[in-house]
Order: structure tokens, then sequence, then C-alpha cells
């Protein structure tokens, strides 16, 4: 977008036109002085292709009366607007003070400080909301510090001269503006409402708060929009346990996802958050902020005093409401000038509107330490498309691209999955028994040739091996194994017999532990060398599903069940996102080893390395698919439930 500073200069004749003060979202901002009042202001200017829409023009006409009427010490005030020759101008004060993110960036916020800045906002809502403007873009990027140090919003009114009624994304499903803060009713293309502002506000008090914002971090515009349209925030004290409870507990409310759940106004939010925080600090706290509250006389109330008073009967009879004490700014040292919004030293003495804090009794509170500073984790927010960088023909309003995946198609992949790892332990991958196996003849296990057929033991009874024809050797060892694993082992001398050598081992033991098929190992040694080795398969006379083994595979299978289906309920209830999206797979990985497990305690199939590791990794794959079918099935069925709250 390119500004012709002459053109702006013939529109605008009595100020002087500056220099470019910066590119936002909605369009260019100049910078101008009055030449009569020598005023410096600032001067936003909407793109040329979307003030060449008539409609745009007319609402920016509209929208620039209503808000020039707007005077309020929390408000950015617009001076003058003009929609002349495809140009739609705003003439607004200029503030010195840098925005709130900013400083919050720069030096970062206590509580304190935070909580003022959302009073400051609030108040400035709640004389926009009474005048039935809507601000539907609340964020710490539009708020201003003035040189005073208040807080003042601006860009009051650009998304409606933009979009009318209709929050705006481009067809590709890019973002108009910043997602970070927009409520799950704008996400989602809904009626708009004071409600909508309170969300926003909720979302930015809450990101001063705890440095973070109340979603998991998204990969873009569009995945964030999915968040605050479908999602449930994170809980502010999970993230933040520092903050005190009261005032969660107000943040969280403005964040829920049913405008009916939230406050309804700006003011009822501004309210709510003094009462609590002059609840938990003592009436003293804001005047020690140097941020001060004005035009809200309930907030301001509320901060000063707890709860907002009932009126009183004066002198003259007359029944009205007491004085309010206004919080302003102290005055700041030489030292302090370069941090206006630190807080100042304690006064030696309590003024009316700085009492020291006390207990509900009256007590005065013990002293508290000040609340940490909070910086941002991150410096800069999710950015969607600039209104300078599309043309009006390629948005469309969001409802149209808001459009939830369908859960069909990954419950199928996880069904699939399944199948496919219960077919692996069924059928079993790779050899159970693998090296050499004696020949024919060469030796007898508890009588039985193993090349002929396998052997069968009794793990309680003595165990006799006999090797026919020379014998290098004095030692028999037998082991029996699972997945390459020794389980059991004995060894015994070799002593000659009539064809060769016998060795009579212990018991191998441990029936009630572990029985069925393993893999038998009989090494020969002579003076410590092994001079031959064997493998085969072995059954043990002791039945599989006694064991300890089998009561582990059953334990196993039963908890993975209940785990899985406790979290794939979660999932399709919006809660507990993250960690069932790692349990279910988690889950279904444990499932698949108690399979594995049971198809050899009932089978007698002894598995394999290379089947147990095919089979988990494709049951956890499936509960990855599963899990994003279920948030998918959640999802929608929240959004269908918001729906028919709002149709009502």
């Amino acid at each position: 977008m390119s500004t012709d500073t002459d053109l702006v200069s013939e529109s605008l004749p009595a100020y002087e036109i500056g220099g470019e003060l910066g590119r936002g979202g909605w369009g260019v901002v100049l910078s101008g002085k009055h030449r009569a009042l020598g005023r410096p202001v600032a001067i936003k200017q909407l793109p040329p292709s979307f003030a060449a829409d008539p409609n745009v023009r007319r609402r920016f006409t509209a929208e620039g009366r209503l808000l020039a009427s707007l005077d309020h010490p929390h408000v950015v005030p617009v001076y003058d607007f003009v929609e002349h020759d495809g140009l739609c101008l705003l003439v607004m004060e200029l503030l010195p003070g840098g925005t709130v993110w900013s400083t919050f960036t720069r030096v970062g916020f206590n509580a304190h400080s935070a909580v003022a800045v959302a009073l400051a906002c609030a108040a400035g809502l709640k004389a926009a909301h009474d005048r039935g403007i809507l601000h539907r873009d609340v964020k710490p990027e539009n708020l201003m510090f003035a040189a005073s140090g208040a807080v003042k919003v601006t860009d009051f009114g650009i998304a409606k001269v933009v979009g009318g009624d209709e929050t705006l994304a481009t067809r590709a499903g890019d973002v108009l503006g910043t997602p970070s803060y927009i409520a799950p009713e704008q996400a989602r293309g809904r009626e708009l409402s004071p409600a909508t502002d309170v969300y926003a506000l909720s979302t930015m008090l809450y990101e001063l708060l705890a440095g973070a914002l109340p979603f998991p971090e998204a990969g873009d515009a569009m995945a964030q929009l999915f968040q605050h349209a479908f999602d449930s925030p994170i809980q502010l004290l999970d993230v933040a346990p520092m903050v005190p409870d009261p005032i969660a507990e107000v943040v969280m409310r403005g964040l829920a996802t049913d405008p009916a759940d939230r406050y309804p106004t700006a003011e009822d939010f501004g309210i709510a958050l003094a009462g609590a925080s002059t609840g938990r600090w003592g009436p003293g706290w804001l005047a020690a902020e140097g941020i001060p509250v004005m035009g809200a006389d309930t907030i301001v109330t509320a901060a000063g005093i707890g709860i907002a008073p009932s009126p009183t009967l004066t002198e003259g009879g007359q029944g009205e409401h007491p004085s309010l004490p206004v919080t302003r700014p102290l005055a700041k040292s030489s030292a302090q000038e370069s941090e206006p919004f630190a807080t100042p030293p304690p006064t030696t003495e309590p003024t009316a509107t700085q009492r020291p804090p006390r207990t509900e009794s009256g007590e005065p509170r013990a002293t508290e330490p000040p609340p940490p500073v909070v910086r941002p984790s991150i410096t800069v927010h999710t950015a969607g498309v600039r209104l300078a960088d599309v043309s009006d023909t390629d948005l469309v309003p969001v409802r149209t691209v808001v459009e939830i995946p369908p859960a069909r198609v990954p419950l199928l992949i996880a069904a699939g999955l399944a199948v496919a790892a219960i077919g692996v332990a069924l059928l079993g991958l790779g050899a159970p028994v693998d090296g050499q196996t004696p020949p024919p003849g060469r030796v007898s296990i508890a009588g039985i040739d193993p090349a002929v057929a396998e052997p069968v033991v009794d793990l309680t009874e003595p165990l006799t091996v006999a090797i026919a024809g020379p014998v290098p050797a004095d030692t028999a060892f037998v082991t029996l194994g699972v997945l390459d694993r020794e389980v059991k082992t004995q060894s015994a001398p070799l002593l000659p017999a009539p064809d060769g050598a016998v060795a009579t081992l212990p018991p191998l033991g441990g029936g009630y532990v572990a029985a069925g098929e393993f893999t038998g190992e009989l090494s020969l040694m002579q003076a410590g060398q092994v001079t031959d080795t064997w493998r085969f398969p072995v059954d043990t006379t002791q039945p599989a599903t006694t064991t300890a083994v089998a009561v582990g595979v059953a334990a196993v299978f039963l908890f993975s069940i209940a785990y899985l289906e406790s979290f794939l309920r979660s999932l399709r209830r919006g809660r507990r996102r993250i960690s069932g999206t790692i349990g279910v797979p988690v889950s279904a990985a444990a499932l698949a080893v108690s399979v594995v497990g049971a198809v050899w305690v009932l089978l007698g199939r002894q598995p394999t390395v290379t089947t147990l590791v095919v089979t988990v990794s494709l049951a956890a794959a499936a509960g990855l698919a599963a899990a994003i079918g279920a948030s998918r099935v959640g999802r929608r069925r929240r959004y269908r439930r918001a729906a028919r709250r709002t149709d009502r």
C-alpha cells in the first residue's frame, strides 16, 4: 500500500502532514500537526482499495461521526475524519507513551499494573458500549500510554468500517488482524455483543498476568482461530499460580466460551475485577501504580473500597453517591522518568486514597512483598494478513472458512492400524528361535530329541540332559528365555554314559512366575569355555494361565482399556487436550503389549522382538489417529452446542 501524502494534504488542508509512523493490520498511520493549534496528531488511512468501496465509505462516515462524539479519558479522541476523493482518514490524538504491548515486552508488568491497565481499558470500553460501539479488536497493541501514564484505547470501530457486521478472513484461510484475542462467537461469525470485547480484554489480562496466552502455541493464525472457536482455555492458575484466586476467577469467567456465561458488559467485568483486586491487595493498591482509572464511577468505587457504595444522604437531604476518589499518577522522580509505569516508592504516611491494607476485621494487613514482574514469552503475536496486503475481493466472512476437519478420516485410519496391530500380534513376525539347532540324535532334553519334537519339561522336577557321541565338555547349561531375555537357567556337570554323557540339572523352578513356551538354549562348556550351543523351542507341563505373567498381562490389559477410554472421553469433551493426545497413544501401546502377552499365555505362541515392536508401533499410531479423531468429534459437538445456544 503506497501513501500519497500530497493527496492526504489536499484532503486535510488544516494539517501539516509528516512522515509515516507505522503500518498495522488495518492501514497506515501518518504523523501530522494542526496548523492553527500546533497540536500533534496521528492520521490513520484505510487502504485505498477498501476506501473505494461505497459500503466501506458509508460505514466510515457513520463510525467516524460516532467516534468523534466519544469523549472519555481512556479513549483516544478522534478530532476529525475525512472521506474525500477515495480517501478515508481518521485524525486522532498522538500519544507519545507507546503501546501497552511495547511496555510489556520491554520492562514487563507486575500484577498490580496489569490489573490497572485492564481496569482503565474496561472504563474506556464501558463508555463506548454505552454509545453502542463495539471495539472488536481489543489487544495490548491497541492500548496506548499518554504522557501522564493514562491508558487509552485506540482503533475503535475500524473492524466494523471494513467488514460491517462480519468478521473477515481471506479465501485461503488467513485471518484479518490478530487472532490471539478473538472471541469464539467472533471466530465463528456469530452475533457480537459487549461480551465479545470482554473476552478480548480477559485474554489480554490473562497474558499480562501469566506472560502467555490462554491457549497452547499454535502453528499459524488459522490454527489459533480454531483454538478460540472450539477449544477451552488453559486455567490461569495452572500457568500462573501466583495470581490471587479471586482475580483468576474473574479472568476465567471473562474467557467463557459461551457469551452468556461471561460478564455481559465491560463495566460488570471492571467492577468484579476491581472488587477482587481490592479485596486481596487492600484499598491503596491502585493509587500506588501511577496508572489512573477515570471516567467510570462504579469501577473506581470498587477499586477504592472493594464494593460499590449504597446511596447516602447528604446534608441537604438529597440521595446521591458520595464523591469518588479518582486515582492519579503519582509524581515521578527524574530516575523514574525513563520508566513512567514503574511502581513509585511508598509514601511515609497514607493518604485518603492510599490507606494501609486491612483485613475484613479492620486490622492492618501484614505488608506483602510486591508481586513479581512478568514479561511475555513471545515478543511478536501470531499475525494474520494485513488489510493493506489484500484486496476486498479476497475477503470473505470468517464463518465460511472456519470449518472443522472431519473426524471420519483419522478414525478410519485408527481402525485400520488397530486391525493391523491385532493381526501382527496373532500371526507373529519372524522366528522365535534363531541360531543352530542340534542335529538329530545328538541331544535329548527330558527324554525328547529337540531336533524331532518340542521338549516338554516339568519345572518342579530335575531335568535330564543327554549328549550322544564324543562330548568335549564337562558342564551343561540350560536356559529358558523369551524375547532374547533369560528367564530360568540351571547347570550341572556332565557324567560319562555308555553312549556319551548325561547331566541331571536341578529343577528350573518358578512355575508360578512364568510358564508355557520358551526358547531353550543348551550350552556345553569345557573349563569355562563354551564348546557348543544349540537353541530350540521348549514347552512346560505347567500352564501359563496360572502364572504371575498371566496376571500381569491381564492387569495391563484392563488398565490400558480404562485409561484409553478415559483419555478418549476427555478429548471428546474438549478437556485434557495435551495429556489426552499423549495418553491415548501410550495407552494403546500398552494395550498392544498386553495383547502380545495374551497370545503367548493363551495360545502358547512365543512372541518375537519384531512382533512386539511392530505391534506396539501400529497401536501407538492408531492411538494418535484416534486421539485426533476424538478431538475433532469434541470440537464438532461443542460447536453444535454453541450454535444451538446462539440460535436460541
